[in-house]
Parts: C-alpha cells; sequence; structure tokens
C-alpha cells in the first residue's frame, strides 16, 4: 500500500502534486477550518459512543411521582427524611405528615426550619404531641416563627399544660410580648394570677328580702386611663392604689373611649381615688357596674374584686358583687378597672355605683 505521504511527497518537496487553489494561482483559506471542523465532529461522535456504552440517564420523576412513591407501604424513614428536602413543597408536606406518623421527632425537628407554614404546622403539632422536652424546645423555636398560625399553636400548647413549670411561664411570658393580639390573650390568660368568686348576696339564693337603702355614685370625672396593647399592665402592678399614674391621660366614665378619641382596640385601664362617707348601717355593699364595653376586672383598695369576662355579648350587660369587705368607710378608697374590648366601642360607658344593702 502506497501512504497518501509517499504518494504527494514531502511538504514542499519536489513531485508533491499541487492542489486545485494551487493550480490557480490563489490561497487556500478554507484548508485549516474544515480541518476544525473534522476534530469537533470526531469528538462529538466519540461521545454519542460513551454515551451509547453507558446507557440512557433516567429523567427525574415528576413531584406528583416523588409523592406517590412516598406513600408505598415500604417506603423507609431514609426516603422520608430526605424528601423533606425535596424542593416541591407538596411532596415536604407529604414527608412531614408521614415522619409525623412514624414519630420522627430529630427529623421534624429539622423541618421545624422549613421556608413552608404547613411543613412547620405539621412538624410543631407531631412534636408537641411527643411532649418532654422535645415540645418544650419546638415550642420556643415556634415563638420565634414569622407565621403566627405557628405562634398560636404554641401558645394554645403552653395554656394547655397543668401545673405550669418554670420554663413554660418563661414561655408565657414571652408570648404575652407577641406582636399577635390572639397570642397575647391566650398567653395572658393562661398566666392571669387573679381569681375571686364575686356574688352579689342578692344573687345567693337567699330568702331574705334584701334591697339597696343607699346609693353612692362614683364620680364619672377625672379618672386616669391608660392603654395596655402589650397585656401587661397587671404584671406591672398598674391595680396598686400607691402606683404613679400621674404620665396617664385623664378620662370621664360613662362614655365609651373612642368618644374620648381614643380609635383602639384591646386592653385598657381605668384608676381614680374616691371618697365614702362614714359607715351607714347595712347588712352587705355591693358595687354595681351598669355596663362595660365589653369586659372588666376591679381591684378595690389593690385587692382583686371580681370580673365580668363573657365575652362580646358583655357589652351591655350590668354586673354587680359583694364589696363589704374591701371598702373603708370614711376615707378614700381606690379603685382599678381593666377593660376590653375585641370590636367596635369600648370602656366603662354606665355609672358605677355602691350599693349599700338593708334587709
Amino acid at each position: 500500500m502506497i501512504s497518501c505521504k509517499n504518494r504527494t511527497g514531502a511538504r514542499g518537496g519536489e513531485g508533491r502534486y499541487p492542489s486545485r487553489h494551487e493550480r490557480t494561482g490563489t490561497r487556500s483559506v478554507q484548508a485549516k477550518p474544515v480541518s476544525r471542523l473534522r476534530r469537533q465532529t470526531i469528538d462529538l461522535v466519540l461521545v454519542l459512543l460513551l454515551v451509547g456504552c453507558v446507557g440512557p440517564v433516567a429523567p427525574r420523576p415528576q413531584a406528583p411521582q416523588r409523592r406517590l412513591a412516598l406513600l408505598r407501604q415500604d417506603v423507609t424513614g431514609a426516603e422520608l427524611r430526605r424528601a423533606l428536602e425535596d424542593e416541591d413543597v407538596v411532596v415536604r408536606r407529604t414527608s412531614a405528615r408521614l415522619l409525623g406518623g412514624r414519630g420522627a421527632t430529630e427529623a421534624l425537628s429539622v423541618a421545624m426550619g422549613d421556608e413552608d407554614l404547613l411543613v412547620r404546622r405539621i412538624a410543631l403539632a407531631t412534636l408537641l404531641r411527643a411532649g418532654g422536652e422535645p415540645a418544650l424546645n419546638a415550642v420556643g423555636q415556634a415563638l420565634s416563627d414569622s407565621s403566627s398560625l405557628v405562634r398560636l399553636l404554641a401558645v394554645e400548647h403552653l395554656a394547655s399544660l397543668r401545673p405550669h413549670s418554670e420554663r413554660v411561664l418563661d414561655l408565657l411570658e414571652l408570648a404575652c410580648q407577641d406582636g399577635d393580639e390572639k397570642v397575647r390573650e391566650i398567653a395572658t390568660r393562661a398566666t392571669w394570677p387573679f381569681f375571686r368568686r364575686a356574688l352579689s348576696v342578692r344573687d345567693g339564693g337567699t330568702d331574705l328580702d334584701i334591697t339597696a337603702a343607699e346609693t353612692i355614685r362614683l364620680p364619672a370625672e377625672e379618672w386616669r386611663f391608660h392603654l395596655d396593647p402589650l397585656r401587661q399592665g397587671h404584671r406591672q402592678h398598674w391595680f396598686d392604689p400607691d402606683f404613679d399614674d400621674t404620665e396617664w391621660a385623664q378620662i370621664a366614665i360613662e362614655q365609651t373611649w373612642q368618644q374620648a378619641g381614643y380609635e383602639y382596640i384591646g386592653v385598657t385601664w381605668y384608676r381614680r381615688t374616691f371618697e365614702l362617707p362614714d359607715s351607714p348601717e347595712s347588712f352587705a355593699v355591693d358595687i354595681r357596674f351598669g355596663a362595660v364595653d365589653e369586659s372588666a376586672w376591679v381591684w378595690i383598695n389593690g385587692i382583686y374584686a371580681g370580673d365580668h369576662d363573657i365575652g362580646p355579648g358583655g357589652w351591655n350587660v350590668p354586673f354587680r358583687w359583694d364589696v363589704t369587705e374591701l371598702l373603708r368607710w370614711g376615707e378614700a378608697n381606690h379603685i382599678t378597672v381593666r377593660a376590653m374590648n375585641t370590636a367596635h366601642a369600648g370602656g366603662i360607658w354606665k355609672p358605677i355605683n355602691i350599693e349599700v344593702l338593708r334587709r
């Protein structure tokens, strides 16, 4: 066989067969690009041959298929944990739910940091059912969650625990400062330390004929008034007669606070000192509120007297309690009212009376 080199001769040597361009006297400008194109073609063919040897690459299953794969009876915990990192949110939700059914607290503790709200709620609900330290750790993390729905689930769990340990109380105190009104309300109710079974003797089922022989109406003007959006007044002892309220605003009762210029929904506090005459002849003494829109908690001389808290329907319902042992006749007395509304108007919008009872 004769090689091309032997047939054409050495480069530039005699006997070399001239190209068409050389015979016509033109320059061969196409020779180099054609050579590069051939090399690229060969490389491509080699790659295709290699791919053919390895076999075709299986495409990644679509999200619905990946989710269905998690519903197999033989799916492993490892598969479910890997699915918590899936790019598809529905796959992650399914994984979290299935891991919850298996009580996989460690994996779900990680899921508490997922960007999806439902994944975090599913994880939190499972950890709360586990109880103990994992539950409290999850609550501590959930109370800083960006979603109020997650924080609500956490504070509802705290409120349900009995008795309240020091750690639970610390977490409830944190929830009392939450930016969401509902979260604060639940936490405040759970930590509310005041209770008194407050009834009028007239409401105790007595057979005696008891009447209000004398009525002393508390002044409507010159009450001290303060908003409490964080529901922290009771923890700061705003009911204490010696509490300094000189920086508080002045307001009149027998009107809503909206009528006084406060467009506000939430908790407020009223404080006032009032004088009582010398002790009258009496069987008992009641304090009677014509109405508070919509709930009220009352202290007299720093002692908790009772509450009226029956929900929004209580806005125009009168209430009364026995305060015989709380009043100081012939001297100054102090009254504090914590009032709350959840919609529309609010405040002590009807008179407050001291009623001297006789039989």
